[in-house]
């Protein structure tokens, strides 16, 4: 969250090698806060945007690519339950779309090192979309410039020890 001023000295910046984002996390040691994390701005911004544009994107794609949208609504067992039914699992819309709804809920609340490993999956499933799927056309271009958006990366987490 902007204005969100965590102590940032002990945080390397991320760094993108090849098709990977190299995103620096320290795990926050109040144990009231069930494992959140501190990690930069920008990298939350970089996280939250293309959870949103991989939940907008494939939903606007349900009758384009009924077979991605199917694939990416169905139950998962990988998926973190829901709290709010029984639960039951999330689909992989569900759990992404949910990041990005708790971020806009909590701005201030930070991610938490077990949903890494989501975003890190996620993310290779975006990286792979947006690369083999969808076109240029989905993946948008800069108006001033006219030049197309960059592709989105995948993520690895490294801990701050």
């Amino acid at each position: 969250m902007k204005g969100h001023n965590p102590n940032y000295y002990i945080i390397p910046q991320s760094t993108i090698d090849g098709d990977t984002k190299t995103v620096w996390y320290d795990l926050k040691q109040d144990t009231k806060n069930k494992g959140h994390i501190t990690l930069h701005d920008d990298d939350i911004d970089y996280i939250n945007f293309w959870l949103c544009r991989f939940v907008t994107d494939v939903s606007a794609k349900q009758f384009l690519d009924p077979d991605l949208y199917k694939g990416m609504a169905l139950q998962d067992k990988k998926t973190a339950t829901s709290g709010y039914k029984n639960k039951e699992s999330n689909s992989i819309l569900s759990e992404a779309s949910g990041l990005v709804s708790n971020r806009l809920r909590n701005p201030s609340q930070d991610y938490t090192k077990k949903q890494l490993p989501f975003i890190v999956q996620t993310f290779i499933m975006i990286f792979n979309i947006y690369n083999d799927r969808f076109s240029a056309k989905d993946l948008g271009y800069d108006y001033h410039s006219k030049q197309p958006n960059k592709k989105p990366v995948m993520i690895k987490f490294k801990e701050v020890k």
